[in-house]
């Protein structure tokens, strides 16, 4: 009998974000996350495009894991007609609970201020809180290795992809095939996760390349301590914008242990001024088995830091403004693209003594981009301000899988699939197709948005 299915590649295919593949199998519609495209304007206007199937026609979402790019866009959905079921890992409806209320919130704010005032107008929310409250109540948890019904036409499994807490890679069987879908990938040999599941057998892989043309440095706490020691005797504050998500957790961990050997640096302050960072903190607790055991955790000092104090409230946020002398403080968001952090850099980065550390990938178009580039000034709130603070951009703690990590979780394939390389940007996307034939006599290619293909 011939194949009913089809794959359609509606975002994260020529980009980073924006993650959404539609599959589509005898008349029934499944999406493959349902992320929100972010970074420069041009990127951020596909979301407003039309999608290949109205959302009152999709049968079901499967979610990798957390990520805004993988679930930012899933309220909208349900605002404009989905009403399937929503599946994906326990700890991921925690953690998507948490980005969502954020993401309706940041969108709101945004609005109500014209980002700002740096802008003449600001686009109208995507969604509000009450369109996450119905997108949640869809969520349908499975935990990984358990095969679950999708649509009636599909047998879904999670596997373990060590990216965030939560994350899985997914692998769907129909008329005989597996098809496989990586979500995003992590590394292996991380202090916090565990390592991706191997794959097994597949007919074709949709894969992840977001750091397909590059290795990552082995051991960037040793990286962190450097900067660390380099700022105290510049004797001001350290700003450290990370992610909320996974982010703040590994350079918690990493300052933990520096710490540990270095008694200069474990007298530094460490404070983590972002309740959402908070939030996913408490997920590791929920679920211990999750994520490998954390030495020295204990009741208000997560992760064994040392001097750490938690601001949760304005005003708390707003006392750090005093700081002058050595004292880190790590804030959300990583790119500086909103958040108490733009407080901390507007604060700061006319300062000469003041370090400014950027432990990740920088997107174009957003204020740390630019700050990592060598931006002499940027605007924050309407200001002007001069980068009189020293730059540091740390690569790596990324939570992405690099070309290494890729060619080893490839080689746990036990069949010659065909391979679509998505989420990154052309040249690393077709690094790692060339990487599949090169390594492994793959049939691969570059997927394009829009671009749908026969299973």
């Amino acid at each position: 009998m011939a194949s009913t299915a089809q794959l359609t590649f509606v975002g994260a295919a020529g980009t980073v974000t924006g993650s959404k593949h539609l599959l589509s199998i005898g008349g029934r519609h499944i999406f493959i996350d349902c992320g929100l495209f972010q970074g420069v304007v041009d990127v951020r206007a596909l979301n407003d495009i039309p999608l290949p199937v109205p959302a009152g026609e999709i049968d079901a979402v499967v979610i990798t894991h957390g990520h805004l790019d993988h679930i930012g866009y899933l309220p909208k959905l349900v605002r404009d007609g989905f009403r399937g079921p929503v599946f994906c890992t326990p700890p991921t409806q925690g953690l998507m609970q948490i980005v969502l209320d954020d993401a309706a919130h940041l969108q709101r704010e945004l609005h109500a201020r014209g980002f700002n005032h740096e802008r003449p107008h600001a686009p109208p929310p995507y969604y509000d809180e009450s369109d996450v409250v119905s997108a949640m109540g869809l969520v349908r948890p499975v935990p990984l290795n358990a095969p679950f019904d999708t649509a009636g036409v599909a047998t879904a499994t999670y596997h373990n992809a060590g990216h965030i807490i939560g994350s899985a890679f997914v692998a769907l069987e129909f008329e005989g095939k597996r098809v496989v879908f990586s979500g995003d990938l992590g590394r292996y040999g991380r202090p916090l996760l565990y390592d991706p599941d191997p794959i097994g057998a597949a007919e074709i892989i949709v894969s992840e390349s977001t750091y397909g043309d590059r290795i990552h440095p082995p051991d960037p706490s040793e990286e962190l301590r450097a900067t660390l020691a380099t700022a105290m005797v510049l004797g001001g504050p350290i700003v450290i914008p990370a992610f909320a998500v996974e982010r703040s957790q590994d350079i918690l961990l990493a300052i933990a242990q520096i710490q540990a050997r270095d008694e200069r640096i474990a007298s530094l302050p460490i404070h983590l001024d972002s309740p959402m960072a908070a939030k996913v903190d408490a997920l590791f607790e929920a679920f211990p088995d999750a994520h490998k055991p954390i030495p020295r955790d204990r009741a208000g000092a997560p992760f064994g830091v040392q001097n750490f104090s938690l601001e949760v409230t304005t005003e708390e946020s707003k006392a750090l403004n005093a700081l002058a002398g050595p004292a880190v403080v790590v804030s959300a968001s990583g790119m500086a693209s909103g958040g108490r952090i733009l407080h901390h850099l507007h604060n700061h980065l006319a300062d000469p003594n003041a370090t400014i550390v950027f432990p990740g990938y920088q997107s174009v178009g957003t204020l740390g981009f630019l700050l990592t580039h060598g931006a002499h000034s940027v605007r924050i709130f309407g200001d002007t301000l001069p980068v009189l603070a020293t730059i540091v951009h740390l690569s790596g703690f990324s939570a992405h899988a690099d070309q290494n990590d890729l060619k080893r979780w490839f080689a746990t394939c036990r069949s010659k699939p065909h391979l679509y390389a998505v989420h990154g940007e052309v040249e690393s996307a077709t690094a790692v197709a060339t990487l599949a034939g090169a390594a492994f006599g793959w049939p691969a290619e570059v997927a394009r948005r829009g671009m749908t293909v026969d299973l």
